[in-house]
């Protein structure tokens, strides 16, 4: 897995990070240090959970299958060579990741065990790696400031903002594109400027134009039909007929929404009446919704 073969930069973060790792390890190890040996494994884990994987979520299911094939493959090589590197540590986990991996038919070399593989060798990071894993430091401390302001602001995560102002530190951060989209997509903002002379490290810009709501609100409006399938037990993929009863700006609301809402909680078909009996009720601002969901049994 060569990693300036990927293009998608969380790819090939994760890549850079996991030879990070395997090279700490190694080097403890044989230094007979068991607890920094040990020590970097968690903080991989939870690099790996936290943030490639939550990022790379729409990757997976997406449709686009070469989009989709990368992601899993570099998953699938990630996470069969963090089984090797644990396996001394954790034997009986390892195993099961290892087998787990295997069971999903991940490329990788097929042997009985983990415990029969080698271990794993790691790359020398270039400049261009090392610059990564730098940058995506400094990426997720900028997100995690912006997601604090939006919590003293008292703005929801799901309400698009305007713009994320950062200090602007010499860093190539503001040169990248992809990085750009990462600060923006979790923070919820719809653009990131870099500022020299910034008093904080960051300053949100909380004015809320009528487009922004109306973001917002149906945002909340998707999380709330994605919570109603799966406490009715839709499987991902399934088709479902969702009722609705809306009057006035509420009906127009939904009318407005009622495609894109459709592709992306696997809707059949929404039926806008003027009320629907025995349904969940949905708030937000002004915007006030009884929502009903049903099998499609016409497939």
């Amino acid at each position: 897995f060569k990693i300036k073969d990927l293009s998608n930069v969380l790819d090939a973060w994760i890549v850079a990070r996991l030879h990070q790792l395997i090279s700490e390890v190694t080097k403890a190890l044989e230094a007979y240090e068991l607890d920094k040996a040990t020590r970097p494994i968690g903080e991989f884990v939870d690099d790996l959970s936290t943030w490639y994987l939550r990022r790379s979520r729409e990757r997976i299911k997406s449709e686009v299958l070469e989009e989709k094939e990368e992601a899993l493959n570099t998953l699938g090589f990630v996470l069969c060579e963090l089984s090797k590197v644990m396996a001394p540590f954790t034997p009986f986990f390892a195993e099961y990741l290892y087998q787990q991996i295997k069971d999903l038919r991940f490329k990788i070399e097929d042997s009985d065990s983990v415990h029969l593989q080698s271990w794993p060798s790691h790359l020398q990071l270039t400049t261009y790696n090392l610059q990564l894993l730098k940058e995506m430091e400094e990426i997720r401390k900028i997100v995690s400031l912006g997601l604090e302001a939006r919590a003293k602001a008292n703005m929801k995560v799901r309400q698009p903002l305007a713009s994320l102002s950062v200090k602007d530190k010499g860093l190539k951060i503001k040169d990248s594109a992809h990085l750009f989209e990462l600060i923006k997509e979790e923070v919820n903002v719809k653009n990131v400027v870099f500022v020299s002379d910034l008093a904080t490290e960051v300053a949100l810009d909380t004015t809320l134009t009528p487009e922004l709501k109306d973001e917002g609100q149906y945002r909340e409006l998707v999380r709330f039909v994605q919570e109603m399938r799966k406490k009715q037990g839709f499987r991902a993929g399934e088709f479902a007929i969702l009722s609705v009863g809306a009057m006035g700006a509420s009906r127009r609301f939904i009318e407005q929404h009622e495609q894109e809402l459709s592709r992306i909680a696997s809707l059949k078909n929404i039926v806008i009446q003027d009320s629907v009996a025995g349904g969940e009720p949905f708030q937000a601002e002004e915007i006030s919704l009884i929502l009903q969901l049903q099998l499609d049994n016409k497939r």
